[in-house]
């Protein structure tokens, strides 16, 4: 499937600019709809082809605070991060909410230590959580260790990956990576270190964080929508052009930022889901959403290509 690239160009007054003005920077439209039906391709359960998951990621103690600020119309996933436990119901009180709430939760499962994980230390912790995830008979995405640049080794994080997917894919469990979406502006071969043939085979999906480089005082010119286009030529490369995508956040210092990823998750055949990245001041470089960067994610969320069954 060919795709056309989204160029980073900070500093646009409006998101049209970024959209119009230029081929060379123009976001990842459709080409031709999904050849496969979803069901014969393993694809997320309960999600029609033609509609987007669009969520939000916020911590837990702001997210009542976050999700009356945004609306919850539309907000169709909750990420969560948890660490493996012995009775598999790691952060069991946020997904059961996420669940209640008509949201999908994106899950994150760390481990106490990767080298107990390889030698199946914490096999009966993944039935355990397995059997939990089962239990909620909703649709649910897990993943194990995401953004492991830096913190695990890559050949460990491939091992480690079996060991989780093998242990955690069911009909309502999707499984895939959450990786460093910044290596592939210009790492793609660590970025490649962290997957191989076979897992590319077996996961549901791949994702990554994305992030405007810069700062809110010097906006980078890499906007959080490139991440879209660079993950599905590199899927294409890697014999994938069918696979699905996900952004686990994503954030950026403009409307314009906001409104091209956005844009990108809707148009996307691939794409699967996309959460904003909604924290507090302090705890990242990166701003709570608001002006018309609250503007331009609801607007996302509000779009007749977003699924809407959530809050309205």
């Amino acid at each position: 499937m060919k795709r056309a690239h989204i160029s980073a160009i900070a500093g646009l007054a409006a998101v049209t600019a970024i959209l119009t003005a230029n081929p060379a920077v123009s976001a990842p439209r459709p080409t031709h709809p999904p050849t496969v039906p979803p069901a014969a391709t393993g694809d997320p359960v309960g999600v029609p082809a033609s509609q987007k998951i669009v969520g939000m990621s916020a911590p837990a103690r702001l997210w009542s605070e976050r999700i009356n600020e945004v609306g919850s119309c539309g907000v169709e996933a909750r990420r969560v991060f948890a660490t493996l436990q012995s009775n598999g119901k790691a952060q069991s009180s946020i997904i059961e909410q996420a669940v209640a709430n008509g949201m999908m939760p994106v899950i994150s499962y760390k481990v106490p230590s990767i080298d107990t994980m390889l030698s199946g230390g914490y096999d009966s912790w993944l039935k355990a959580t397995r059997s939990y995830l089962d239990r909620l008979g909703v649709p649910v995405t897990a993943t194990f260790w995401h953004e492991p640049y830096g913190d695990v080794d890559p050949a460990d994080f491939r091992g480690a990956s079996q060991l989780f997917l093998d242990a955690m894919k069911s009909s309502n469990i999707k499984v895939g990576p959450i990786l460093n979406g910044w290596l592939l502006d210009n790492k793609v071969a660590d970025f490649a270190s962290f997957t191989n043939k076979s897992l590319l085979t077996q996961w549901d999906f791949v994702a990554v964080d994305s992030y405007q480089s810069g700062t809110a005082d010097k906006p980078g010119n890499r906007l959080p929508a490139r991440a879209i286009p660079l993950l599905a030529t590199w899927l294409d490369n890697q014999g994938f052009p069918d696979k699905k995508i996900g952004i686990g956040e994503y954030n950026g210092f403009s409307g314009a930022a906001i409104k091209a990823a956005g844009e990108a998750i809707l148009s996307t055949p691939e794409v699967w889901f996309g959460l904003a990245w909604n924290s507090a001041a302090g705890d990242s470089k990166y701003a709570p959403l608001t002006g018309d960067r609250l503007t331009e994610y609801q607007n996302t969320k509000a779009d007749t290509r977003a699924a809407r069954d959530t809050g309205c």
